[in-house]
């Protein structure tokens, strides 16, 4: 049986999720967390298998929880659950210690799927992937420079915005600007948003 903790921080999905993998008798809900910090806290008592992590949550997100497991060479496998598509979004979150990732809309055989074989082979990524990274590279090669879009996401980070603050601010969707933002991280090869903000001033772009 392979134990399943759900980290998400909208309810309504996470407990969607649990109850869709309830029909299987292989897996094993063993929690659900709001957030990052209270997925660690839960790890701390029972390990479980898999890890389905959602990125933007309040408090301690998904690139914290990531860092945080990686650190402590944990044996859970994390499978990220995303709405992101795109090679540099990959990227990140397999640097940051993610073991494969998911898009949310994906149905219910293949969110299965994925958690056996990120259980079992120890990596899942959808076949598009692999053409998406390449894609991603490229443009990175093209594009050492950050587009004007994204030194306005960038001085926004700087001024200490939120996600949902920057995109209320330039009329995007939150996704739109978690893109921008690993994207940014991607070309300037940083690793965070205090790394940003301190190219930033050294750059005197605030």
């Amino acid at each position: 049986m392979i134990s399943v903790l759900i980290a998400d921080d909208h309810m309504l999905f996470r407990q969607g999720i649990a109850a869709m993998l309830g029909d299987f008798e292989q897996l094993e809900i063993i929690g659900q967390a709001a957030n990052g910090q209270e997925a660690l806290d839960l790890m701390m008592n029972a390990e479980p298998d898999v890890l389905l992590l959602d990125i933007e949550m309040p408090e301690v997100d998904g690139f914290q929880v990531l860092k945080e497991l990686k650190k402590k060479k944990s044996i859970t496998k994390v499978l990220v659950l995303t709405m992101h598509h795109s090679g540099a979004f990959v990227q990140n979150i397999v640097s940051a210690g993610a073991d494969g990732y998911l898009k949310k809309d994906s149905d219910q055989q293949i969110l299965l799927g994925a958690i056996e074989q990120v259980h079992k082979v120890g990596s899942y990524f959808p076949p598009e992937t692999t053409q998406m990274v390449i894609q991603s590279l490229r443009e990175k090669n093209k594009q050492g420079m950050v587009t004007p879009r994204e030194k306005e996401v960038i001085l926004l980070i700087v001024e200490g915005l939120t996600t949902r603050e920057i995109a209320e601010r330039l009329h995007l969707s939150k996704h739109t600007v978690e893109s921008h933002r690993q994207n940014i991280l991607l070309k300037l090869e940083l690793k965070n948003s205090a790394e940003l903000v301190r190219y930033a001033l050294k750059k005197g772009w605030a």
